[in-house]
């Protein structure tokens, strides 16, 4: 969405991205816990200033010209978040991301995301920067 007079917020697909990311680097717990799944996803947000996210299931690095562009959009200013179906898009480029971090930020703390002792749940052991 655009936000008058301020720019856009990340894309939809760019957030998707993210939450797919976050469930293959540390979701696969059998006792999985939407709450930490959550918190994760919002912690990668909060942290959008190294957020460096990509696959290659659907292309070989290993292809020089393939491999010589994927180093050149990994070397762009972050975040970088690139589809897995199309790595010439940067869905993490020219968006709002200070504004959604600072969303992110009061979510965290917000009764979803702490246990019934009132303490922050925790989110999975996921990097951030992905290289």
């Amino acid at each position: 969405k655009t936000i008058k007079g301020k720019g856009s917020l990340p894309p939809q697909h760019g957030l998707e991205l993210l939450t797919v990311y976050a469930w293959e680097q540390g979701g696969q717990n059998p006792q999985f816990n939407m709450a930490e799944g959550f918190r994760t996803v919002l912690e990668l947000i909060v942290q959008y200033r190294q957020l460096c996210v990509y696959w290659t299931i659907n292309y070989s690095a290993e292809d020089k010209t393939i491999g010589d562009f994927l180093k050149m959009q990994l070397r762009k200013p972050r975040p970088v978040i690139l589809d897995p179906a199309d790595p010439t898009g940067n869905l993490g480029h020219n968006a709002r991301w200070d504004l959604l971090a600072k969303e992110a930020t009061v979510y965290a703390s917000a009764l979803c995301c702490v246990d019934r002792d009132g303490n922050p749940i925790k989110p999975w052991p996921v990097k951030v920067r992905d290289m």
